[in-house]
């Protein structure tokens, strides 16, 4: 059942920036909703359950919107989620505010990932200044935040 609803948010992520980059394409790249599913699978389910679902997320990430090398954002995606799951298996991330500094380091260490292999395999990225990396980790912390908050509301209820 836990594979199913990942389905399901790794499809809403997709449609979400789907949507984004026909609306707003210019805009589409400071957000990541990919990542969110990610590092939310990795704190509820682990580090194999993370590491699973970053694979299947970047991967479909690369092949939608991706460039010409298929697999480096899941490969950047499945370290990150080890990582968190990791942590998360320590620490207590529970509450919405550590939640969305996860995320937000999160998104700081995937472009730092992401760079470092695309400099490994001789891939050139989009310029991506610094100021818009933190902006993309205060996007994808926002819509974490939301998510979680719309989560907890439907499991509360019930």
């Amino acid at each position: 059942m836990k594979a199913f609803w990942t389905g399901i948010a790794i499809l809403g992520a997709f449609l979400l920036q789907s949507a984004l980059s026909w609306l707003l394409p210019s805009y589409a790249r400071f957000l990541d909703p990919f990542l969110v599913v990610v590092v939310s699978c990795a704190l509820a389910g682990g580090e194999s359950h993370g590491m699973l679902a970053g694979a299947a997320a970047g991967w479909l990430q690369d092949a939608h919107f991706g460039g010409r090398v298929v697999g480096l954002s899941g490969l950047s995606k499945v370290l990150v989620a080890f990582l968190v799951g990791v942590a998360g298996a320590r620490f207590q991330l529970s509450e919405a505010g550590p939640r969305a500094l996860v995320l937000a380091v999160s998104t700081l260490l995937d472009a730092l990932v992401l760079s470092a292999l695309a400099g490994l395999f001789d891939v050139t990225l989009n310029p991506f200044p610094f100021w818009g990396h933190l902006l993309r980790a205060v996007a994808n912390a926002a819509l974490g935040l939301l998510v979680y908050r719309l989560l907890e509301h439907r499991w509360s209820r019930r």
